[in-house]
């Protein structure tokens, strides 16, 4: 990864915070559970019931994070959660209809921004403060005792008893009706210490139901006076004649089974809790501005699963609004998704508008980030103290013989290789350093490199050659690219980020005879020293023959290296491939790996071979000088080979050489670190 872009992922996350979940109300913070782009409460929703994406089945409702069965008596299932629409904020008389912050819900509806009668809003709930210890006589006066009459008592009066800090009268309190904590059902009133039923006009109240004690066959003119088979309760009498046109006995009462509840379609069907009688026939009805969908009532206007129609079923990144699927409020639909323009790099501002290269998007607009040291001229990073083109400020262009030190033009050297005119011949192979901090920003590769200064250099084959080159050392972020013509022609290939650093390779095999050019370029503005290998040995089809075709080992996680030096062809035995003690005519194997902390290294054949081997160590693969050499060692272990070196970040190439032109054959070269 570029640190630019860990830059550009540290601003997302800031914007990000700053904008919040958004998940319903725009720009709110996300209290719950952020889940793709939507913000849910894990413990009720049906599609993220528990952890995102665990969407319970049809039937099932989330209830603390569950899945469970439909709901109970006396709920309401409210977009796959049961609710209790008498009391429920959010779903306040039907599903969807939600109370203002300082409103409550009382019997189905949300109260006009104050409290119901005799109550009073304190912080976020609506309290009796002439009863509530809390909040006795006063929001947030608390009393150590009980509340009675808005003043803290020590004992509560005669008459009433102390129920959590609260006097009350338990002959005739709803909440704690013949005693603490025994609350009465919805519809019923608590007289005489006993929960029961609010009967309508015209009904009274028998073991457990109101009925019509003019028409009961089991409470005729009172309760519990039950008429005789055969007969029939009328006007609240016991008579034996029959029921009126339309009507039918049902133990005693005449009734409609085309409408009645409890005898639909005959005597004894009884319609189950939220279905009423229809033609003899128990179905559900919806209440007002509802709809029924399957076997529950919704309200297409809101409801994701069926937006405004049975079925229809908005995205996961939709809210359904007004019968249509929609992104929340500050979003767009682009291309089937919902995207924030604001941040969006793929739909800047508006959809479609890609930002370039790894340029965030900031408040709709694509904005250039530059590293520290470096400054936006254009559009690109640059570092107006050495760029020729951007010369202590943007724009400010050195001339052609000038280059740019400390942020002013000059005539000093012009930076070898700083362009096609002057391009470093690397034809010899080996390794080559400079730097390229006053270099300009000439050229661009398929990778990488647009705004990087760069370095060109040169090399010419005679014949069908495998060419390997890498920058591994140097201490910028490389990127580096090989063309037929310099500033143009063929790309060949283009190398950047390899090996898990921010450095660069390149293996071309088989490259025909023809004059090439190498670009060592920097992936932003900056620049710095750099490192650059090349190596070129004739075409061979074993990987690890020679220098222009190195096998790669990592020797962070590796144990052994195994292989054979005998083969059914001869292997290249050049002066390049030369170990100590020895001269060029043994067959030989070359590794190279990549150091990126300080490490000691043992690599030995001890007991991994059964000829006479030698293991050489260098940092440039075809030098036997000291100066390039690490070790190099024949005969520690008998006949075998034993190095151990204590290597800096750099790149380093392993040779495994015999002795003599007979010495080869199958081996293991065991590797150990610290």
């Amino acid at each position: 990864m570029k640190p630019i872009s860990r830059i550009v992922i540290a601003l997302a996350a800031i914007a990000l915070a700053s904008t919040g979940c958004q998940g319903g109300t725009v720009d709110s913070e996300c209290p719950n559970t952020l889940c793709g782009y939507l913000c849910v409460d894990t413990t009720i929703d049906p599609e993220n019931c528990g952890t995102c994406g665990n969407a319970c089945v049809a039937g099932q409702v989330c209830t603390n994070g569950v899945c469970q069965s439909m709901c109970s008596a006396g709920m309401q299932d409210c977009f796959g959660t049961c609710v209790n629409t008498l009391t429920n904020p959010q779903h306040c008389g039907s599903c969807g209809v939600a109370c203002s912050p300082v409103q409550s819900c009382v019997n189905g509806m949300c109260t006009g921004g104050s409290c119901p009668p005799g109550q009073t809003l304190c912080g976020s709930g609506c309290v009796d403060t002439s009863s509530d210890p809390a909040n006795c006589g006063g929001c947030g006066r608390a009393c150590s005792g009980s509340c009675f009459d808005g003043t803290c008592t020590t004992s509560c009066p005669e008459g009433t008893t102390n129920c959590s800090g609260t006097c009350v009268d338990t002959a005739k309190d709803e909440a704690n009706c013949g005693g603490c904590g025994i609350p009465c059902d919805p519809g019923e009133e608590c007289e005489g210490g006993v929960c029961q039923s609010v009967c309508d006009a015209g009904l009274t109240y028998c073991d457990g139901e109101c009925v019509n004690t003019a028409t009961s066959g089991s409470n005729c003119g009172r309760c519990g006076n039950a008429c005789a088979a055969g007969q029939v309760c009328t006007a609240g009498s016991c008579t034996s004649s029959s029921c009126p046109g339309g009507q039918t006995n049902c133990s005693g009462t005449c009734v409609d089974t085309s409408s009645d509840r409890n005898n639909c379609g005959r005597c004894g069907t009884v319609c189950a809790e939220g279905q009423s009688c229809v033609s003899g026939t128990c179905e559900i009805v919806c209440p007002s501005g509802q709809t029924r969908c399957g076997t529950n009532c919704v309200d297409i206007a809101t409801d994701r699963t069926n937006c405004g129609a049975c079925g229809t079923t908005c995205r996961i990144d939709q809210l359904c609004r007004d019968r249509s699927c929609r992104c929340r409020d500050g979003w767009t639909d682009c291309s089937g998704a919902c995207v924030n323009t604001r941040d969006d790099r793929s739909n800047c501002g508006r959809c479609g508008t890609v930002c370039p290269g790894d340029d965030p998007c900031v408040d709709g607009s694509c904005t250039t980030v530059c590293p520290d040291g470096t400054e936006s001229c254009g559009g690109e990073c640059v570092d107006t103290s050495s760029d020729r083109n951007n010369c202590g400020e943007c724009d400010a262009a050195c001339a052609a013989a000038e280059t740019c030190a400390g942020g002013r033009c000059t005539g000093a050297v012009i930076v070898p290789g700083d362009s096609c005119a002057s391009p470093i011949n690397v034809t010899g192979g080996g390794r080559f350093t400079g730097t390229s901090a006053a270099a300009s920003a000439d050229y661009t590769g398929s990778c990488g490199g647009a705004r990087g200064r760069d370095v060109v250099f040169q090399y010419t084959l005679t014949e069908t050659t495998d060419v390997y080159m890498n920058t591994f050392g140097s201490d910028f972020d490389t990127v580096i690219y090989v063309t037929t013509a310099c500033g143009g022609g063929t790309e060949l290939g283009c190398s950047d980020d390899e090996r898990s650093t921010l450095q660069s390779e390149l293996l071309l095999t088989d490259q025909p005879a023809g004059s090439y050019y190498v670009i060592l370029d920097s992936y932003f503005g900056t620049a710095g020293n750099y490192v650059f290998d090349i190596y070129f040995s004739a075409p061979t089809w074993y990987g690890g023959d020679a220098c222009g075709e190195p096998e790669w080992v990592d020797i962070s996680t590796v144990s052994t290296i195994e292989d054979n030096t005998c083969s059914i062809v001869w292997f290249d035995a050049r002066d390049d491939t030369r170990a100590c003690r020895r001269g060029t005519a043994g067959r030989d194997s070359v590794w190279y790996f990549v150091v990126t902390s300080t490490t000691t290294v043992t690599f030995e054949t001890c007991d991994g071979a059964e000829w006479d081997t030698i293991l050489d160590l260098r940092r440039v693969c075809n030098d036997d000088s000291d100066g390039a050499r690490v070790l190099c060692n024949d005969d520690t272990c008998g006949t075998q080979s034993r190095i151990t070196a204590t290597l800096t970040p750099g790149v380093y190439y392993l040779w495994i050489d015999g002795f003599s032109e007979a010495a080869c054959g199958s081996f293991t070269i065991r590797v150990t670190r610290g």
